[in-house]
């Protein structure tokens, strides 16, 4: 008897092993563990940007389960025609099928401005392809399997062993080759192939998890409705209802929490300017505390004339004005917020500057710091900047607020040039344009239907977009490019790099309206639906921009979700080390600025000190935000010795938020009296959404 269990246990070890090799083998395991293996080690090739080993095990996490979803479409088809216990003849010729007239679709010939449903054809076709020569590969594992049997899990446990440890040797080549690439990122970003692949496993089980789950719910629904097709509809709709209402109360739980952070009050910035040139002052409509943590920052950091004197080696002109509108500054309505931001510049005295610099920031409130302060120093202090916050989360939390952000920044283009019209011509200042990244598209959206014609219809002189994202109308239009009718030839341009501006003659300059500084591999700026079903131009042979990897390759589905990856790892930055790389758009900043608004010229020399004295405010900036005590961090310019100090700190770490959220009557400030300019919505161009 004790033989016959020993026996028993040494057969039940052996299945287990066998058990566990078939499951680990990277080809037989599953219909799909081919292609997944093939997209785990396409991940860890070339990218427009560098990754962490948790961003690098998510990027491989989806990858494989987007190669799943796929493969599992060419395996269903399969199955439509034979069962999976079926001889491997047939097996192999289903796979045949299947894949020939996937081979088929996938040679529809690719030609520039193809419309996308011709590219999704032909994407679809290349995923049917590779998924059968996938099951295929399966196939013959498990046939081979079946055909040479073991009593015994050594041979199995060898064989997955094998193919594993090659895999993951040659997983490592590629991400070290990877990691050699990368030379151009601030920080450093350490992947190692164990983090990464534990990453990947939490994603993938995660999402394997979640399709059981939904598959599970779908399945209890069907048998709680009956049998039926149209019961079976019903049930499958409810299901979806369910899925989509959970996780849309999870996003907005998330959102809210994220959003808090608007309300943190930095000890470095807890003391109100004391400046009636500031918002946030004593004399200001917009309360410090309502402006939020960017609005804060925001008037705070403001560039003083002493220090446009030191840098600059001549006599300021004025003292730059700055007005912020926060996201909780009452009144809520659009064009409350409008008109709020126009008696703010009248109070300050905006319109009597040389300059007036409108700007829509990112979906937090973040407005580039390093742009307005070299604004500033060329202008030798004499603009008044502009800001009106629309949301308080990450961009990418924000997209839904975009509409917000560029009917709000209509209106205060509108309120600006019925305000300017009242002026003799010659007393009237530029109005300049600015915005970066979200910022970019809500202030591009506004002339999207006029192109260089609202230009003239808004009164805006000139505009520099930064990092203009491929989802904005502006550049979906194809005006980026020049490519529209509404862009006359030479009046936009897009440049990757300062001496790209700098090589147009004078008379080329002067016709341009707006500048669009776009870096070759900002995921941002290439990120669009588009690159699901369709290669991009950025990625064709011989039109690779600079920080393109040579070695980067197109995929359907998989290059889109790895952009993406990238696209959320961008915003890393080291303070004071600027880069013209990616999304980091600092180093380019006070040239761009100089030239795209065509401001009063500086020497060679002043610009090197312009950037020397950035890099030195964005290193104490940083020192400011992270500091747990405001004598603990160096202070702002306007808080030096010499400069004006402000009023009374703020001692809560978080302001009270939004008064109109908690159900509180309007306050006194709120009924700030509307502009005659302002009674009405502002004159929207035709076709306006």
């Amino acid at each position: 008897m004790q033989r016959l269990n020993a026996v028993l246990g040494n057969v039940r070890r052996s299945d287990q092993a066998q058990r566990l090799a078939r499951l680990l083998n990277p080809m037989a395991a599953s219909p799909a563990a081919p292609r997944e293996t093939v997209a785990a080690l396409d991940a860890l090739g070339p990218s427009l940007m560098p990754r962490t080993a948790r961003v690098q095990g998510v990027a491989m996490g989806l990858s494989v389960l987007v190669t799943r979803a796929t493969t599992g479409v060419a395996e269903r088809l399969t199955r439509m025609a034979l069962p999976a216990d079926a001889p491997l003849g047939l097996q192999l010729a289903a796979r045949a099928v299947v894949g020939g007239a996937g081979a088929a679709l996938a040679a529809v010939p690719e030609r520039d401005g193809q419309k996308l449903w011709v590219a999704s054809v032909r994407s679809t076709g290349q995923l049917l392809r590779d998924g059968a020569a996938g099951g295929a590969v399966h196939d013959l594992g498990g046939w081979l399997q079946r055909r040479y049997p073991s009593r015994r899990g050594i041979r199995p446990v060898v064989v997955s062993a094998a193919l594993t440890g090659g895999l993951l040797y040659w997983a490592g080549r590629r991400l070290a080759r990877k990691e050699a690439a990368d030379y151009q990122w601030p920080l450093p970003q350490t992947t190692t192939l164990p983090g990464a692949l534990a990453t990947s496993y939490v994603v993938t089980a995660a999402g394997a998890g979640l399709a059981q789950g939904f598959a599970w719910s779908r399945s209890a629904l069907e048998s709680y409705f009956g049998p039926g097709p149209s019961k079976r509809v019903l049930a499958r709709l409810v299901n979806a209802g369910v899925w989509a209402g959970a996780a849309t109360v999870v996003y907005n739980v998330g959102v809210a929490y994220v959003g808090r952070a608007n309300q943190k009050v930095e000890p470095a910035y807890a003391t109100p300017p004391a400046s009636p040139l500031q918002s946030g002052c004593p004399d200001s409509l917009l309360p410090f505390s309502d402006l939020g943590q960017q609005g804060r920052r925001f008037v705070t950091d403001v560039v003083t004339p002493e220090l446009i004197e030191e840098v600059m080696g001549e006599e300021a002109l004025a003292y730059p004005i700055r007005t912020y509108v926060g996201f909780n500054s009452e009144p809520l309505y659009q064009t409350g917020r409008a008109e709020l931001a126009l008696a703010e510049l009248d109070r300050a005295g905006a319109f009597d500057r040389s300059n007036l610099l409108l700007v829509s920031p990112t979906g937090t409130g973040w407005v580039d710091q390093t742009l307005i302060e070299a604004a500033e120093f060329l202008t030798r202090g004499d603009i008044a900047t502009c800001c009106i916050q629309y949301a308080r989360y990450p961009s990418f939390l924000s997209l839904q607020k975009v509409a917000l952000g560029r009917r709000q920044f209509r209106l205060l283009l509108w309120g600006v040039k019925q305000r300017l019209a009242g002026l003799p011509p010659e007393r009237r200042p530029r109005v300049l344009v600015f915005g970066e990244s979200l910022g970019a598209w809500t202030s591009s959206d506004v002339v999207m239907y006029q192109g260089i014609d609202g230009f003239e219809h808004y009164g805006i002189d000139r505009a520099l977009w930064v990092g203009l994202p491929w989802l904005a109308k502006w550049s979906r239009s194809g005006m980026t490019r020049g490519s529209s009718t509404l862009v006359p030839p030479g009046t936009v341009g897009v440049f990757d790099h300062h001496e790209q501006l700098a090589a147009l003659d004078d008379e080329e300059r002067a016709r341009l309206r707006a500048v669009v500084l776009s870096h070759d591999n900002d995921p941002i700026a290439v990120l669009g639906p588009d690159l699901l079903v369709q290669r991009p131009y950025w990625l064709a042979d011989g039109q690779r921009g600079r920080g393109v990897p040579d070695a980067m390759r197109w995929l359907p589905l998989v290059t889109c979700v790895q952009t993406a990856m990238d696209a959320m790892n961008v915003l890393v930055s080291a303070p004071g080390e600027f880069g013209s790389f990616g999304h980091d758009y600092r180093a380019d900043m006070a040239r761009f600025v100089c030239d795209a608004y065509r401001l009063p010229g500086a020497t060679a020399a002043q610009l090197v000190r312009i950037e020397q004295v950035l890099r030195s405010l964005d290193m104490e900036r940083a020192e400011r935000i992270k500091a747990e005590r405001a004598n603990a961090a160096p202070p702002a310019p306007a808080q030096r010795s010499g400069g004006v100090r402000g009023g009374v700190p703020l001692r809560s770490p978080r302001t009270r938020g939004a008064r109109w959220v908690k159900g509180r009557g309007p306050t006194a400030r709120a009924s700030v009296a509307m502009p005659d300019t302002l009674a009405g919505r502002a004159p929207e161009p035709p076709g306006h959404p």
